[in-house]
């Protein structure tokens, strides 16, 4: 950024499972910064997001205390992404003031110190539409988020980019199976369009049960298949999308080892 630059603070607005983090996550690897966390809660409060002590370990210490995860992107230079920020309480907002202005500092009353931050340090913040609606921002955070950058379900070709780009092994039969889960989505889903993170986690499944058929069962059982990918069939997908879609799981019965 240019002298008298104001960094900018971008708030990305979107349904779950749209994106939102992937793109910070890609951000910062593009940037080659640090990235530190913070998830939304209601029971967060403005010192949590500068400073929290505890008693200590070490014996020659009373009590260790130990920065945030805003405080740490601050003094590194990292990016900070305030992942849910709409489900935080409008006093747990206060810390972010004097960061996302031209102070760039914040005050810790546990410390009784102000940080300033490194040039370098970015802040993110994301919000689903729906937090976003029943706890609207106070204006001094609206005003200081910007830009506004909403993220929107993407077209079918988008879609089916991203799934091979995590699903290379559907090269072999490709077409014909995207075709197979177009088909059982609007069977299942109709009026809504997929979100890449439904797509990827369906496509997963079936890849998982297709690895399932050809593992040994001689051998011990693994989580991590490390064969070659088999190949997904139509029966695997529309068995994924039966789990996918089906009822969450009331009880499982315990069957003790032999």
């Amino acid at each position: 950024s240019g002298v008298g630059r104001r960094a900018l603070n971008p708030f990305l607005i979107g349904e779950a499972g749209l994106g939102k983090t992937s793109v910070v996550y890609e951000f910062s690897k593009l940037a080659e910064k640090p990235l530190f966390i913070d998830q939304g809660r209601e029971d967060l409060t403005d010192e949590d997001l500068v400073c929290t002590a505890r008693i200590s370990d070490d014996p020659d210490k009373k009590i260790d205390y130990i920065l945030s995860n805003l405080g740490t992107a601050m003094i590194v230079g990292g990016i900070y992404f305030a992942d849910g920020i709409c489900k935080l309480k409008p006093r747990a907002l206060s810390p972010y003031e004097s960061v996302l202005d031209d102070r760039r500092y914040v005050d810790s009353s546990l410390l009784g110190e102000r940080l300033y931050s490194h040039p370098g340090f970015r802040f993110v913040a994301a919000t689903n539409p729906e937090d976003m609606e029943g706890n609207p921002l106070p204006e001094f955070m609206g005003s200081r988020l910007r830009p506004m950058i909403y993220f929107d379900y993407p077209e079918p070709k988008q879609t089916e980019m991203i799934i091979r780009m995590h699903h290379p092994i559907l090269s072999e039969n490709g077409a014909s199976l995207l075709d197979c889960y177009w088909n059982l989505w609007r069977k299942n889903n109709s009026d809504k369009s997929p979100a890449p993170r439904d797509s990827l986690q369906i496509f997963s499944l079936a890849q998982n049960l297709a690895d399932y058929e050809l593992m040994d069962r001689n051998k011990p059982f693994v989580l991590e298949y490390s064969g070659t990918p088999s190949v997904i069939k139509k029966k695997h997908m529309e068995e994924a999308f039966k789990v996918f879609f089906s009822s969450p799981v009331r009880s499982i019965q315990c069957i003790p080892s032999r």
